[in-house]
């Protein structure tokens, strides 16, 4: 028997075919092989499926390539990842690995600098949750406030540079100190001053004296 040569080609043609993702439902997709032509429902490819998962569905109008066993579309399967005029390239340097998402947020290593940074849009949130949390750097910088809602113990020495507020706990003091407390200024209970205050009813001899005035 003669073989078809127009079946062959058509074989080979659809042996790996390029498109864009029309459709996305769940772990499947359809393509967009031509203007008259979209796939049936297909796998797409992901990086890792076994004991690491991986999660990062394609996009409409993601470019992709269709790889067909025996040049049969049905059976087809998707990979993503190729660059196209509307998805182009968002980096240039070899030396960077970089996730770009739709709403801004950036996810950047550059290994020539040793810079990571993960940039989040207006109105983002992080969250790390563990059971214990370890920054392991000579030096860690927080540019905005911080609220702690657990307790805070610092081993090493506490500079507060402008100032420090403390307010008590329910039916507790404001501040336990066990040890000296040294102050180069003065220091104010209420309206005495220590270094100013003046005690009223002066008495010679060994009579105490009153009760600090202001």
């Amino acid at each position: 028997m003669t073989p078809d040569l127009s079946e062959i080609l058509r074989t080979l043609a659809n042996l790996i075919r390029i498109g864009h993702i029309a459709d996305v439902n769940g772990d499947k997709a359809r393509v967009q092989l031509s203007p008259t032509l979209k796939t049936t429902w297909l796998k797409w490819s992901a990086f890792r499926a076994g004991n690491v998962v991986s999660w990062c569905p394609p996009s409409p109008g993601e470019q992709v390539i269709v790889f067909s066993p025996d040049g049969d579309l049905t059976r087809g399967r998707i990979l993503a990842g190729l660059y196209s005029e509307d998805s182009p390239a968002p980096e240039q340097s070899y030396s960077v690995n970089a996730i770009h998402y739709p709403d801004g947020a950036v996810v950047r290593y550059d290994f020539e600098s040793h810079a990571l940074t993960a940039t989040l849009p207006a109105g983002s949130s992080a969250l790390v949750k563990a059971d214990e949390v370890t920054a392991d750097t000579p030096i860690t910088t927080c540019t905005g406030d911080v609220k702690i809602k657990g307790n805070l113990t610092v081993e090493g020495v506490s500079a507060l540079n402008n100032g420090m507020t403390v307010k008590g706990g329910e039916g507790g003091a404001a501040a336990v100190i066990n040890g000296a407390v040294k102050a180069t200024g003065d220091v104010v209970a209420g309206d005495i001053s220590l270094q100013k205050h003046r005690t009223s009813g002066v008495q010679r001899g060994n009579d105490e004296s009153g009760w600090p005035i202001a």
